[in-house]
């Protein structure tokens, strides 16, 4: 078995989860509990380490191709896993899914263009959509006791009303929302129906919890003539330093003009220490992930545990997937920004803003709980201390 116990010190090591903490209103010597950016404090699969060990053997490190089973290795993880069947040739190599996701964008759709994001979600859709001169259309989902779902009158409405592109997290982020079956089908089948392009991001697909099962948007008949599916070693396997993604587009006209694009911006795939890491983790790491998605389902346990016991008035919402949190902390008064930097100066906890992931998160917070137990228990205890303190006033 792993040791997920295991502190992990990665101070001073340029790690912008430990060392970047002006965020908080603190110096960079502040004592400071960071619960924020996604990614793990958990040490990688030991043969992801063994296998950069000894590409760096090699004394040189000049233009690389992809290694011979580095994309077979993605195909077959996803074959045995979660049962969706691609082949290599409709792979595309690409760098960090949010620039894949604008170059996406630029290849097939035009200046102006109405794209559709469900929100509460991961603040860059936004931004890409901004950023390409594309037209936003953020499509804010039901909530009924910390469940959420798309509001699909809404969204059909969206669609029939000229939108061209609908930018998906499956699972979602932040809300820890794993899509079932059904809903992946609509949401996909919609699209289809509508001849919209569906850029389905699929980053948390292996973080699934406690008989959720990941539904990849790849399985949906109706939408593989306008399916980019992204995925990446970032989340899974706690490698989001080395930028590195795959592009997965059944269609071959549409994936030629991805691939276009792509090489136009001379975006030929990630380094060669990515490719070397991605063979490795597909090909050795099905143990890890199951180890620790259980160990992650434990932290989200006591979590709810702490909350229902000592801060009654939090609302968490239901969550399935993904290693981050979502917490309703209106019960305390403060907007999300007053908030970050309070729980920063005050109580040494660092969390995300929740105010980012939509013009209706104001006074929500985003809380990593990828991290070994004995830091949660101490993120934990800063925010009940900032709550009994605070929640009365």
């Amino acid at each position: 078995m792993y040791n997920f116990d295991k502190f992990v010190d990665r101070r001073g090591t340029a790690c912008v989860k430990w060392d970047v903490k002006d965020l908080f209103g603190v110096g960079p010597d502040a004592d400071l509990t960071p619960m924020w950016i996604a990614d793990m404090d958990f040490a990688v699969v030991p043969e992801i380490q063994t296998a950069l060990k000894k590409r760096c053997d090699h004394p040189t490190f000049g233009y690389n191709t992809p290694t011979p089973g580095c994309v077979p290795a993605l195909c077959s993880w996803y074959e045995r896993r979660h049962h969706w069947k691609f082949t290599p040739d409709q792979v595309l190599n690409g760098i960090g899914v949010v620039t894949m996701i604008r170059f996406t964008l630029e290849a097939l759709t035009e200046p102006g263009d109405k794209v559709a994001v469900f929100s509460p979600v991961y603040d860059p859709f936004f931004a890409t959509v901004h950023n390409t001169n594309r037209t936003l259309v953020d499509l804010p989902m039901n909530e009924q006791n910390g469940h959420y779902s798309v509001d699909l009158a809404a969204f059909e409405q969206a669609l029939k009303d000229g939108v061209k592109a609908v930018i998906f997290c499956n699972p979602h982020n932040p809300i820890g929302k794993v899509w079932t079956k059904d809903e992946v089908e609509t949401i996909g089948g919609l699209c289809a129906r509508y001849g919209a392009y569906m850029l389905s991001d699929e980053v948390h697909g292996d973080m699934v919890m406690d008989g959720n099962h990941y539904n990849p948007m790849g399985l949906v008949d109706a939408i593989q003539d306008k399916l980019v599916v992204y995925t990446a070693i970032s989340k899974t396997f706690n490698l989001a330093g080395l930028h590195q993604s795959a592009i997965i587009i059944p269609n071959a006209e549409v994936r030629a003009k991805v691939d276009a694009m792509l090489k136009g911006a001379w975006i030929m795939g990630p380094n060669l220490m990515a490719f070397t890491a991605m063979e490795a983790a597909y090909t050795y790491g099905d143990k890890w992930v199951d180890e620790v998605t259980a160990y992650i389902s434990d932290n989200v346990r006591y979590v709810q545990q702490q909350v229902h016991d000592f801060m009654p008035k939090v609302k968490l919402s239901h969550h399935e997937g993904t290693f981050l949190m979502w917490l309703d902390l209106r019960c305390l008064g403060m907007s999300s920004d007053e908030l970050t930097v309070t729980l920063g100066r005050e109580y040494g906890l660092g969390l995300g803003n929740g105010a980012h992931y939509g013009k209706q998160c104001d006074g929500f917070m985003r809380m990593n709980i990828a991290c070994p137990r004995s830091t949660l228990e101490k993120g934990v205890e800063a925010l009940k201390k900032c709550y009994l303190e605070r929640e009365a006033k």
